[in-house]
């Protein structure tokens, strides 16, 4: 292949990954999820639990989708991602009670798994092909810019949506705009030349040894850990933070406002995430992370003990801000790993990565579900601050792999 065709069919693929993962992230449903799902019939607690099975069933299939990437087609792997998409929400849309919601969650969480490591993979490898890689952290940024964007736009209108249509309808309407998002990754380029061979070992074997290779490395070990531990605490924040608006009696036309500015401020943390990483180095911008998740604590714990109105306002924006720093961190460990990963395990080590963030995230969204149904949002809020400790633990031990300034 010439190379002017190559930067063609490079620029043509990365067009189509924006508009494809902006339509597969127009989810309205996002800000009033916890009231829609209440109103089939689940508790608050339930949701958290419910959060976690999904999370179990995107851990069930991270190995399987990234290795399939590996040894047979990514482009394959996210369009059957998007198919599950489809059936989730649709399953949602149809849902009443804990076990048809569980359902639809496990739904997606399958295709979470399939579009998770495979949506990087197929960036990271599309891009070599004109030996462009070293601009991932750009690239990749602004196809998380463009669906981050789309997660905006639906926050704002997720709160009218409901008013208006009402939650099931809302479901039907992600469900319309994830085919859409199917349809444009079948015109994506085929990755031919990045192909797994199995020789003297069974797929099963080969895959596992990957992933037993990968978490055994101390490198990638705690490059994978680290964002883990720090988004598990951005997505406790982001779905608390409902609950606490409904406590504190913010009025539910506001829900879409402030999840909106929550995906505002992702668009603004992915775009310039590699100027602040090249700007304060790896180190510093992590311990930036860990600061701001410690404020966002803080501040939910203000917002519960004041009945000021106009200050719950502003400390909800606050606390709506500070999780989005999870996009800069997953895009700077991101990078870190693909430099040290070759091409032909890279989607199963992601999905080993994408394995051990669900569990993680799992455990805390489990943990949170007993505490807030037994103990209140308080206790979970202080749960939460106490467990930073080891946050910092995680950081010391990946320091010696990062780029300090």
């Amino acid at each position: 292949m010439a190379k002017k065709e190559i930067n063609k069919s490079v620029s043509r693929g990365l067009n189509i990954l924006r508009f494809g993962y902006f339509c597969n992230n127009l989810m309205f449903v996002i800000p009033v999820i916890v009231l829609v799902y209440t109103q089939k019939g689940i508790t608050v607690g339930d949701f958290f639990l419910i959060q976690g099975i999904f999370r179990l069933a995107a851990f069930l299939f991270e190995i399987p989708s990234g290795y399939m990437s590996d040894c047979f087609s990514r482009k394959n792997v996210l369009i059957t991602g998007t198919i599950f998409s489809f059936l989730g929400f649709s399953a949602l849309a149809l849902a009443n009670g804990f076990f048809s919601i569980m359902l639809g969650e496990a739904l997606l969480g399958i295709a979470s798994a399939l579009n998770s490591g495979t949506l990087e993979a197929y960036t990271y490898d599309l891009m070599k092909r004109n030996k462009s890689q070293k601009q991932f952290i750009k690239e990749f940024g602004s196809i998380m810019t463009f669906g981050i964007t789309a997660s905006f736009i639906a926050s704002i209108f997720g709160g009218i949506l409901f008013v208006h249509i009402g939650g099931d309808n809302i479901l039907w309407l992600e469900a319309s705009f994830v085919a859409i998002g199917m349809a444009t990754f079948i015109f994506l380029p085929q990755l031919t030349e990045i192909k797994r061979k199995v020789k003297h070992t069974t797929a099963i074997k080969d895959a596992l040894s990957i992933t037993y290779n990968t978490i055994k490395n101390p490198k990638l070990r705690n490059l994978i850990f680290f964002p883990a531990l720090l988004g598990a605490f951005t997505v406790i924040m982001l779905w608390i933070l409902q609950p606490i608006m409904e406590t504190t009696h913010v009025p539910v036309e506001l829900f879409g406002f402030y999840i909106g500015l929550n995906q505002f401020s992702r668009i603004i943390f992915s775009k310039y995430a590699y100027k602040i990483c090249d700007k304060y180095g790896d180190m510093n911008t992590s311990i930036i992370t860990i600061l701001d998740v410690a404020i966002g604590i803080v501040v939910g714990i203000l917002i519960m003990h004041t009945t000021n109105m106009t200050l719950v306002y502003i400390l909800c924006t606050i606390m709506a801000i500070t999780p989005a720093i999870h996009s800069m961190n997953k895009l700077q460990y991101n990078s870190l790993i693909h430099h040290s990963i070759r091409s032909t395990e890279r989607g199963t080590v992601l999905s080993t990565k994408a394995m051990v963030t669900t569990v993680v995230g799992a455990v805390f969204l489990i943990v949170a579900k007993f505490l807030l149904d037994e103990c209140g949002i308080l206790t979970t809020l202080g749960f939460t601050f106490i467990m930073l400790i080891p946050l910092v633990w995680s950081l010391k031990k990946v320091s010696k792999f990062l780029y300090q300034k």
